[in-house]
């Protein structure tokens, strides 16, 4: 039984093009894409009787009822792309006192009913008279001409959704063209029409649900928790899609993967948890499937490298004799430097990748460790630091700063009462502002040490010192191998890896940061406590997250918790089907609990300040784990039996003229190296030799590379260069027809020195062409290929090759190198639209990806909009942001969210003509050169930078004009 209180259905845009035709003609246009109209005239109200409403409640085992509602449109719609999202807005819904939303409403989706398009080629012609023959012939030519014009046209929409409660419901739908009308639907009792409903609704909802998961640029923890829930609540069966679970290629990759927290890794344990998978991707129950009954595997056998011949004496600052052997070393040399790093890194809110681009969740690892050890930049510390300081290095076995890492502040004083005295006020200061912070003197290694904690380990701070050096650190054990390294001298200095890197990279260069890491730290990384806890602690945020989502859809669908002291425990949350039977049974003993509105880990302590591996203690795993971390040692021991230490260091200097600028040269080595086990890049590269090709005045970017390759015989020096230009962009090369016209229109040119034979070698002399003059060819493709002088040079473009081969010089370098280049300024050159363009459209769309998420959680979560953001943090365990710098906000008009960076409805889809991306500021040119030499590999990078001032000045420009783009 449907009423209704109705508006016009609203179809979308119609497609006029018969009148854009007749307007062509009259005008004597040349016809090309005929431009759509911005708009139709309303369409009047449909008959009640034309719109199908149906509500089916099923057995009392259901806990939902499901409805839908179709409507027919007046005029269909010729689109293939998906009608917009159909609002469903419960108009019995109640607000309780906390300000969440009730209601008996949830988990709507959209559809489309659609028929095909019959092409105009394919019907009868019709009589002439009243314009039908110009119409078909207009449609005829618009066939040819446009080949993406739409096969099929919508002719109806409809919603479906679930409920609770047997009462009528009433509601309203609209879209964002406005409201389409107001129904009261009253449920019937058919369990095979609830049954048949209900399937086809969970089609629909699961069929969004991928899509949304596909093109999300954020974890998609709600979407997943969604389908995992329901999935359990209704007895719908969950999709392949979701149940997956995709053999690595390479186990190596993998690993990776998670050591780096890729997405596909947390991604896929989530679902599994939320769903009670186990790792085999079968349903678990309320009790473990396996029991850590197994001892810790063994790690891969690791091949040791040859020692090094060292010199006699080498110079190596003192405070690298502090540094445990297996600990990285990430060193400032003096109070001044590591003030220039955390300057450069707050300009960037602590996470130095906002330099390229916003993620779509902040990354707060620097800001979380400082919090963690309680160590705080201040004036006070800016102006004495330099006379207390004389040294000071960052050191640890992770790198793991999202979820506390195992590291520490090492710092050699230069006056240690002044420092003990500073760092002593500061940490009661911290200690008396937290009522949940305690201070004491703890013993470790049979030393007095300070400790300042919290027990969810948001503070964690033990303070140790020991013969004029001052440890603050988040680990016990860390503290206790500073102590043992002070009494047996077996420190990272002592090592004859450490002295080689010192030998390469001295100590004299002075560098503003020298960073080390270790082959023992790399190992570390790779040993089987350190990746068994990696796995089990990213399921642990899985059940942080959970636990948050699972409370705020009991309390959307009214689900009262017995106290109103607090949030609902688990036992309820599971008894009722918002967690799985499995939640919480884990194989180490540890599980979840709720301090107030928060959740906490048993053992690990809170999301964000997990306790540090190093401090984990592991004994027993399941044979599962076992044998997963098998599979990992014995792939490593067959391909990758030795791990190379990666030597890292940075010096800043001033650029004369220009107070803004700052040039940062970087070198990097890998030594010793093992160039065998890196593949066939490695083997590909030809030795090392001081030949540098000179570049026109206007090429923009030039690359050489020196290659051993049998396809072009001896080793022989290739060299490419770009002009400055506006470069097709990437999905111009999506096919080989698109990729080639692409590469016709790129001013560039790709030559060799000496003249290699491949082109020599074609069969009728195919790779010499048609002479054109001065030692000119006309290859087949409209190739040009120049030959003179040893030099082999081919473009796309003659008059590339004429305004380049006067530069064209093998010049000898001052320094050895296998592969050199650089790339120019991008200020305020042609390439700076096509990557700002590239930058942009990433940024808008991972922006307008992140509101789609915030209106997610308002429609389906049902929370206020007050509380979405902060949510949202809890279950991504960091603030979310906008990809274009701006604030999402909710507009209470049309009930959706939107970030301010777009200054409208929508970011626009192209970039403002005075919007340049933040990575376009500070670049400013670089130079780069890699050497591949039979022990190591040495790469240098030399770039010029612009600073905080021009860079803000810069963004509020950017800002300004994207405003009155809008506007316009």
């Amino acid at each position: 039984m449907l009423a209704s209180q109705q508006h016009a259905p609203k179809s979308f845009p119609a497609v006029t093009r018969w009148i854009a035709l007749f307007v062509c003609l009259l005008g004597g246009l040349r016809l090309g894409h005929l431009p759509s109209a911005e708009g139709q005239p309303p369409q009047p109200p449909a008959a009640a009787n034309t719109i199908r409403a149906a509500a089916y409640l099923g057995d009392q085992n259901q806990p939902y009822g499901v409805a839908t509602i179709e409507y027919p449109l007046q005029r269909p719609i010729r689109s293939d792309a998906p009608g917009p999202k159909i609002l469903v807005q419960d108009l019995q819904r109640s607000i309780k006192e906390d300000g969440q939303t009730v209601g008996r409403i949830f988990y709507s989706i959209s559809d489309d009913v659609r028929t095909p398009i019959t092409p105009t080629s394919e019907t009868p012609v019709p009589q002439p008279g009243n314009g039908r023959l110009l119409r078909r012939i207009g449609n005829l030519i618009q066939e040819i001409s446009d080949r993406d014009a739409a096969k099929t046209q919508i002719i109806a929409r409809r919603v479906s959704f679930l409920f609770t409660g047997e009462a009528p419901l009433r509601l309203q739908l609209s879209d964002p063209s406005g409201v389409i009308g107001q129904y009261e639907i009253k449920p019937q009792t058919s369990a095979q029409d609830h049954a048949v409903g209900m399937s086809a609704w969970w089609s629909g909802f699961q069929a969004h649900a991928k899509m949304m998961i596909e093109q999300a640029k954020y974890p998609p923890r709600v979407e997943s928790y969604l389908v995992a829930m329901l999935s359990g609540r209704t007895g719908a069966p969950l999709p392949p899609w979701f149940v997956r679970q995709d053999q690595p290629d390479d186990l190596l990759l993998n690993t990776l993967k998670y050591l780096s927290g890729s997405p596909s890794v947390t991604n896929e344990i989530f679902r599994r948890t939320a769903a009670g998978l186990g790792h085999d991707n079968q349903p678990q129950g309320p009790e473990l499937s396996q029991q850590a009954n197994q001892p810790l595997p063994q790690p891969p056998n690791w091949r040791q490298a040859p020692p090094p011949n060292l010199p006699n004496q080498i110079e190596i600052e003192p405070i690298a004799t502090r540094v445990p052997p297996e600990c990285y070393y990430l060193r400032f040399g003096s109070f001044e430097n590591y003030l220039w790093f955390a300057d450069l890194s707050k300009e960037y809110g602590g996470d130095i990748g906002r330099m390229v681009s916003l993620s779509v969740v902040k990354n707060l690892g620097t800001r979380l460790f400082e919090e963690q050890i309680a160590v705080e930049l201040n004036q006070m510390t800016r102006m004495f630091g330099p006379t207390v300081v004389t040294d000071q290095a960052v050191i640890g076995t992770d790198i793991f700063t999202n979820d506390g890492a195992s590291m520490g502040v090492l710092i050699q004083s230069a006056n240690a009462f002044l420092l003990r005295s500073s760092m002593n006020s500061e940490r009661k200061a911290k200690a008396n502002a937290d009522d949940e912070a305690t201070l004491k003197d703890v013993k470790i290694a049979g030393k007095t040490v300070s400790f300042l904690s919290t027990p969810d380990h948001r503070l964690r701070s033990f303070m140790a010192e020991d013969d004029g050096y001052f440890f603050i650190t988040n680990s016990e054990t860390l503290v206790k191998r500073f102590f043992a390294v002070g009494d047996d001298k077996k420190s990272l200095a002592s090592t004859d890896q450490f002295r080689l890197s010192r030998t390469l990279v001295p100590e004299s260069r002075k560098d503003t940061i020298f960073a080390y890491f270790p082959t023992e730290m790399l190992q570390g990384l790779l040993a089987p406590k350190t990746m068994i806890e990696l796995r089990r602690r990213i399921a642990a945020q899985s059940d942080v997250a959970l636990v948050y989502l699972a409370r705020q859809m009991a309390r959307a669908e009214g689900l009262i918790p017995p106290s109103a002291d607090g949030p609902l425990g688990l036992e309820t949350l599971i008894e009722n089907g918002y967690l799985p039977i499995s939640f919480g049974t884990r194989a180490d003993g540890s599980g979840v609990f709720g301090v107030g509105d928060d959740v906490v880990d048993t053992m690990r302590g809170a999301r964000g300040h997990f306790l540090p591996i190093a401090d984990v203690q592991i004994d027993r795993v399941t044979p599962e784990e076992a044998a997963w971390y098998r599979q990992i040692a014995d792939q490593y021991s067959r391909a990758f039996p030795q791990l190379d230490p990666l030597i890292l260091a940075i010096k800043r200097s001033d650029v004369a003229g220009h107070p803004q600028l700052e040039q940062l040269s970087i070198h990097a080595e890998i030594a010793p190296l093992v160039p065998d086990k890196y593949g066939k890049i490695s083997k590909q590269l030809g030795p090392p030799t001081r030949v540098k090709f000179s570049a026109a005045p206007d090429d923009l970017v030039s690359v050489q590379a020196h290659v051993a390759s049998e396809a072009l015989g001896p080793a022989t020096h290739l060299f490419m260069g770009i002009k400055d230009s506006y470069p097709p962009m990437p999905e111009d090369f999506d096919g080989i027809f698109r990729t080639y016209m692409a590469l016709r229109q790129l001013p560039a040119y790709l030559g060799a020195w000496p003249q290699p034979g491949a082109l020599d070698r074609l069969p009728l002399n195919l790779g010499k062409g048609r002479p054109i003059g001065g030692g000119m060819y006309r290859l087949i493709g409209g190739l040009y290929r120049y030959t003179d002088g040893g030099f082999s040079v081919l473009s796309f473009q003659q008059d590339v090759l004429r305004s380049t081969l006067p530069y064209l010089e093998a010049t000898e370098a001052e320094d050895m190198a296998t592969v050199r280049g650089r790339v120019g300024s991008l200020y305020g050159s042609q390439l700076e639209g096509w990557v700002n363009q590239l930058l942009y459209q990433r940024a808008a769309q991972a922006s307008r990806n992140t509101a789609r998420f915030l209106n997610l959680m308002v429609d389906t979560l049902h929370l206020p909009p007050d509380e979405t953001l902060l949510f949202a943090e809890k279950i991504m365990g960091a603030p979310i942001q906008c990809g274009l710098g701006g604030e999402f906000e909710f507009d209470s008009n049309t009930g959706r969210w939107f970030s301010t960076a777009w200054y409208g409805p929508a970011a626009p889809e192209l970039a403002p003509k005075d919007y340049l991306s933040p990575l376009l500021i500070w670049f400013r040119g670089g130079n780069f050169s890699a050497t591949q030499y039979s022990d190591r590999m040495v790469a240098n990078l030399e770039l010029v930078v612009a600073r905080e001032q021009e860079v803000e000045a810069e963004t509020k420009k950017n800002a300004q004009s994207l405003q009155k783009e809008n506007r316009e």
